[in-house]
């Protein structure tokens, strides 16, 4: 009788978006896998964190989805809690000006090509602005050099001004998470053309219902469990032997030190500044990438105070500085609510005090009715890493999703932060990791 062969192993760091899809599929294809995470919970840079002086439980950095975001999509169905998520039929975005003023913009339930134009001729805008913003959205669709600036497309097609103001810039703070003068038109319009170029439920937010703790961290060990993937929490990688062929080993900080053989793989989910500190050497191009943090500011209301005036989940505060957004869960409590920068790099130095300070002014800025004294318990939170910057130049930087050029046999990447075609979203981490897993064999 033959005997029969062991499963080939897998070792995979990183417990987000990326190293969890990875580990399933690995665990599909027939490994045997274990996943090591440095924190004491998966999910990554989407995670929760306790509050004490609330006993809620607050994410480190809102996180909105897209329906045409189908490979999140399908991990968090892995995961069983796809349910913790409101999926609208269609786009509707709130845009709140200074002093109060309020547009919405609602896509009806025809394909985006067809619902946009009705939709944009709906705002707000003179109309000059509104034809300006059509032929943007018209031209989106086009090639764009790579070494455009997104600042650079908008003044080329003439989207400087109100376009720009109310349509764009949300946009491009909400999908890569800095200005448009920092990040590639390119990797922009990718999401862009994913979301605005189908049906109408691809453009519509999916958002939270739960934390992030909830549907990630929280779900993640019994759902590898039912996978038959080992997890190993705390356990951070602080070094790789590497040879003339392979990794023979990952040590962690514990002073354990996992053996791989040249068949085994070694699956890096890492953030690039975390593969960058682990070993230099593997990919240098990921010290280069600059990073672009997120910043919350949690408001609770005191009881019997005024609330803020609900217009929905997402609200776009136009020309909003150092704020961005004004962010609810849907369905929540009506005295909760955060404000969220993205990529802003004012809060560099700044102390809490200070923060919650700009806070409280700018939303006196654009909810003249809701004084900005009114008796709030606030939480600050900042993840100064939150994503990598899509710079013009960075694509270089970035390795494909897969074996790295000229790298060890066994060892793959995947995250954000590679090249995928997209910038660093959820979307962008599960997709890597689906590229990764596609270069493989069923065992």
């Amino acid at each position: 009788m033959a005997a029969v062969s062991a499963k080939p192993r897998a070792l995979v760091l990183g417990g987000g978006v990326a190293g969890l899809t990875a580990a399933f599929g690995l665990a599909d294809r027939g490994y045997q896998v274990t996943l090591c995470e440095a924190r004491q919970h998966c999910g990554g840079r989407a995670f929760s964190f306790a509050d004490a002086a609330s006993g809620q439980r607050l994410d480190n950095g809102p996180h909105a989805l897209l329906g045409c975001y189908r490979a999140m999509g399908a991990l968090l169905q892995r995961l069983g809690t796809a349910g913790h998520c409101q999926r609208d039929a269609t786009l509707r975005l709130a845009y709140r000006h200074p002093g109060g003023r309020c547009d919405r913009l609602q896509l009806g339930g025809w394909p985006v090509p067809l619902a946009m134009p009705p939709a944009l001729l709906r705002l707000g805008l003179p109309f000059g602005a509104k034809l300006r913003a059509l032929f943007g959205m018209a031209t989106a669709l086009l090639p764009t050099p790579a070494h455009w600036t997104l600042a650079d497309w908008l003044q080329r097609r003439g989207q400087s001004g109100l376009p720009d103001d109310v349509l764009w810039r949300p946009l491009c703070r909400a999908i890569m998470n800095c200005e448009p003068d920092a990040c590639a038109a390119r990797d922009f319009l990718a999401t862009l053309r994913e979301a605005f170029a189908g049906r109408a439920a691809q453009a519509a937010f999916v958002l939270p219902t739960a934390p992030w703790g909830v549907l990630l961290g929280d779900a993640a060990p019994a759902a590898l469990a039912r996978a038959g993937v080992a997890l190993r929490l705390g356990a951070r990688a602080t070094g790789l032997l590497v040879g003339e062929r392979f990794v023979s080993a990952v040590e962690f900080g514990d002073g354990t030190r996992c053996a791989l053989a040249a068949d085994d793989l070694l699956v890096t989910a890492l953030p690039w500044f975390a593969l960058h500190r682990l070993c230099p050497a593997l990919w240098p191009g990921a010290g280069a990438l600059r990073s672009a943090p997120i910043v919350t500011a949690h408001f609770e209301v005191a009881e019997g105070a005024a609330v803020l005036p609900d217009q929905g989940p997402v609200v776009a505060l136009v020309g909003g500085a150092p704020f961005h957004f004004v962010l609810r869960t849907p369905g929540g409590e009506p005295r909760r609510f955060a404000l969220l920068s993205g990529g802003d790099r004012w809060f560099d130095g700044r102390s809490v005090a200070e923060i919650e300070g700009a806070a409280r002014a700018e939303l006196g800025r654009y909810y003249p009715e809701w004084a900005a004294e009114v008796p709030a318990r606030v939480r600050i939170a900042k993840e100064q890493h939150a994503t990598f910057v899509a710079a013009p130049g960075s694509r270089p930087l970035r390795p494909r999703p897969g074996r790295l050029v000229g790298g060890p046999a066994n060892l793959l990447v995947c995250g954000d932060w590679t090249d995928t075609g997209l910038p660093a979203t959820l979307e962008g981490a599960a997709r890597s990791a689906e590229a990764l897993l596609a270069g493989l064999p069923r065992r």
